[in-house]
């Protein structure tokens, strides 16, 4: 699996989410979150896994929590946990995750994502066929927490990527499932 490109980034997006009623708000940060989207981006080849949080206080707490597993005692009692959260990279905005990817790639395009029917979406084949096509892009696939990401948002993107369905109405996936769905359809071996 050497073949695979190194451009795929997932980031947990905290801020300009909204809540049930549809106001614009910034979301907390899910501990079990962290852990399971890390071990899904670390089987799926992710290059790096973002958690984005304005909190400079829940920005500490996930460094706290990324640490006990890089070099606390945790890095010795589960060194499977420490190789998944080695991905793992905390910051405080979406810009700042750009920079980043635009110091490495040529270009840096977002991926938008959203259960929610609505608007011009890219196939999961076809998001895949360019993550091979153009290994100097990073493709960042951007997560919302609470009720999705506000329009505002989902605009800056330039793929908006399709929304996985089941057979049933009821479409309601916790954020580290829908991760792990994505990554199976864009990385997945079948």
């Amino acid at each position: 699996m050497s073949s695979t490109p190194r451009n795929l980034f997932v980031a947990l997006l905290h801020d300009n989410m909204v809540d049930k009623r549809g106001t614009v708000v910034t979301t907390s940060l899910t501990l079990l979150d962290i852990h399971d989207i890390a071990r899904s981006t670390r089987t799926f080849a992710v290059n790096r896994f973002f958690i984005q949080h304005s909190s400079p206080v829940l920005r500490q707490l996930a460094g706290t929590l990324t640490q006990h597993w890089q070099s606390g005692f945790g890095s010795t009692y589960n060194p499977d946990r420490k190789e998944a959260l080695a991905g793992v990279e905390v910051v405080s905005s979406l810009q700042e995750i750009r920079q980043v990817l635009g110091r490495a790639f040529r270009d840096v395009s977002l991926v938008a994502t959203s259960a929610k029917p609505g608007g011009e979406r890219t196939s999961f084949l076809r998001l895949r066929e360019r993550l091979e096509a153009q290994p100097d892009t990073a493709f960042l696939l951007m997560l919302g927490t609470g009720w999705g990401m506000a329009p505002e948002l989902l605009e800056e993107a330039s793929i908006f990527l399709e929304p996985i369905n089941g057979p049933c109405e009821y479409n309601h996936l916790s954020v580290r499932s829908a991760c792990a769905i994505m990554l199976d359809r864009l990385r997945g071996v079948h």
